[in-house]
């Protein structure tokens, strides 16, 4: 009865307003969800725990709506049809001849071109796509139903999600949803192997053959449901069911276009759920901020947490590692409560729900892996600055559809005392220096020199320069003198090698390159990005690999780079 009132509430509040259709219908269509909602939380669910979905909220916070667009709003979608194919954000990207056509639909077969499934011939990967069926991939004489893609956001990779056919439920198919063993790399147009051994033998024949019971698929298979969902999906259930797969489940979602290819009914057949990170992954449930007439101490405002227990609401996503206790999930969780951190937001991360074991360079503090700035960010100065404690979202805009969701403005408070507004770009380094204008080396600059970077350019650039000691020319493709570049290396893979900025924000320096080649060498960030390239103009070797760093080229640019930046450097010494 309680949540029919909620709903009954919601729909008095928004029924009328929503995608601009009479609220008769809207009524019908609450009716509809509101008994659906009832069946998946039970008669006796606390309000407290009742999830809505991102477009009840946006129903009242329009301004919000670039989330629609965003990486956490995009990651996840259905490919049931081929409606949005090619459509970045939406559909399927994969392209690796670059002539339009995405490869499923082109029928693309690994058996017939050179590529990374070479090993696995003749029972390589075959793609297709079937009018009225979906999109399709077989390996050996098993056809396997992909049910979902992962990423195809345009910025780094896109996978595959399927269903194993199994004898022991009806339908024939895995409760689970698993990864496949394709992954295609956006930037570069290639096709890489992913947890290829899960789909083959040593010898390359397959190692499924036909259907199997739904333990042997949990077994083998690597599952979204358990590995994965934690950060995929608001409002999380999760568990192992009788046969032995784990399940994951998000609650349903009130409104929504029934044509958006991000909400779906995965594991919750005729209802389209909470997948991909909504509001309430960060803001909690709604349930009782809507009840409440939209009482602020209804919901959890993250600008109004602590700076730790903010940034660990992004931590309990950006962060690599498994659920405290037995490891079952990668991702916070409290195995004994069964509840994750999205569930009690603010609350220690660390001490209740998480065991880190992020993938890191030899010197242990640099990431290698990706999704794991969090844990750059703890080792950071700016985690606990004394004079102001950073928070993620003071440069990002979770809320935007911007790539990586940089802010695009940020006011900040003026050197006389006012306030200004700096549009901001990392690409000029204003995002950095709305902040640190008038501090450390840039203390002769004013706020009110950046809210106005193209006057004061010549200003801007004479201080930076001094301080990196290189031209300043932040916007070429290069970016010399650009913050980031240095401050934020790009030395962690998403899909390419590497196209995840550090947020240590550290200066890798060229002699970790020389102390760590015994661990198998590591990158510095003079290198990374524009010395490795330039090496043959300063008459060293060219560098032949960029994955790379125990190549006799890397020592011997690293040795060159610390006359300028090491223990004893002309410009900057590493000397403690």
């Amino acid at each position: 009865m309680r949540i029919i009132v909620i709903f009954v509430i919601l729909l008095i509040l928004f029924g009328p307003s929503l995608s601009g259709r009479p609220s008769a219908v809207l009524s019908a269509e609450g009716h509809r969800v509101v008994q659906a909602v009832t069946e998946y939380y039970g008669p006796g669910a606390a309000a407290s725990k009742l999830y809505l979905g991102a477009e009840a909220c946006l129903s009242c916070h329009p301004a919000f709506g670039g989330w629609r667009r965003s990486l956490h709003a995009t990651g996840l979608k259905t490919v049931d049809h081929a409606g949005y194919s090619m459509q970045v954000k939406d559909g399927v990207i994969v392209d690796y001849d670059r002539n339009g056509v995405d490869d499923f639909v082109q029928g693309l077969d690994f058996n017939r071109i050179n590529s990374v499934f070479n090993p696995y011939k003749p029972n390589a990967p075959v793609l297709r796509y079937e009018n009225g069926k979906g999109y399709f991939i077989r390996i050996g004489q098993v056809d396997f139903r992909v049910v979902l893609t992962h990423g195809g956001t345009g910025q780094y990779k896109q996978r595959f999600l399927i269903k194993y056919p199994v004898t022991d439920r009806p339908g024939g198919l895995s409760a689970g949803t698993y990864y496949s063993p394709i992954q295609f790399n956006e930037a570069s147009k290639s096709y890489v192997v992913y947890e290829i051994a899960r789909f083959y033998n040593s010898d390359g024949t397959p190692k499924i053959n036909g259907p199997m019971k739904s333990s042997e698929a949990a077994s083998i298979g690597k599952n979204l449901d358990r590995e994965c969902s934690g950060c995929h999906a608001t409002g999380l259930a999760v568990g192992k069911d009788a046969l032995g797969e784990f399940v994951a489940q998000a609650p349903p979602v009130v409104y929504a276009d029934p044509n958006d290819p991000h909400y779906f009914d995965l594991n919750n057949p005729g209802m389209r759920t909470s997948w991909n990170i909504g509001c309430e992954s960060c803001h909690g449930p709604g349930s009782q901020h809507v009840t409440g007439l939209g009482k602020a101490d209804r919901i959890i405002n993250p600008a109004k947490l602590t700076a730790r227990q903010a940034n660990e609401i992004c931590g309990s996503c950006h962060s690599r590692g498994t659920s405290k206790g037995t490891g079952m999930y990668e991702f916070p969780w409290d195995e004994a409560a069964n509840a994750g951190f999205a569930e009690n937001l603010g609350d220690d991360l660390y001490g209740k729900y998480f065991a880190d074991k992020p993938g890191l360079w030899p010197d242990k503090k640099e990431s290698r892996q990706h999704h794991q700035q969090f844990q750059d960010f703890m080792t950071s100065a700016k985690w606990e600055f004394a004079f102001h404690k950073v928070t993620c979202f003071e440069c990002h805009d979770v809320h935007s559809a911007e790539p990586k969701s940089l802010r695009g403005e940020m006011v900040v408070d003026t050197t006389a005392g006012g306030k200004v507004a700096i549009a901001t770009k990392v690409s000029d380094n204003s995002l950095c220096l709305a902040c640190h204008a008038g501090f450390g080396p840039f203390q002769s600059l004013r706020r009110e020199d950046i809210a106005d970077i193209g006057r004061n350019r010549d200003k801007i650039g004479a201080v930076v320069s001094e301080h990196t000691h290189h031209p300043y020319d932040p916007e070429n493709r290069i970016g010399l003198s650009r913050c980031t570049e240095c401050h934020m290396a790009k030395v962690a893979a998403s899909g390419d090698a590497y196209d995840i900025s550090s947020h240590t924000f550290h200066v890798i320096s060229p002699q970790q390159t020389l102390a760590t080649q015994k661990d198998g060498g590591m990158p510095n960030s003079c290198a990374v990005r524009c010395h490795r390239l330039l090496a043959p103009l300063q008459g060293l070797p060219a560098d032949a690999s960029l994955s790379t760093w125990t190549e006799t080229s890397d020592q011997e640019l690293a040795r060159y780079l610390q006359v300028f930046y090491g223990p004893d450097g002309i410009w900057w010494s590493t000397k403690q």
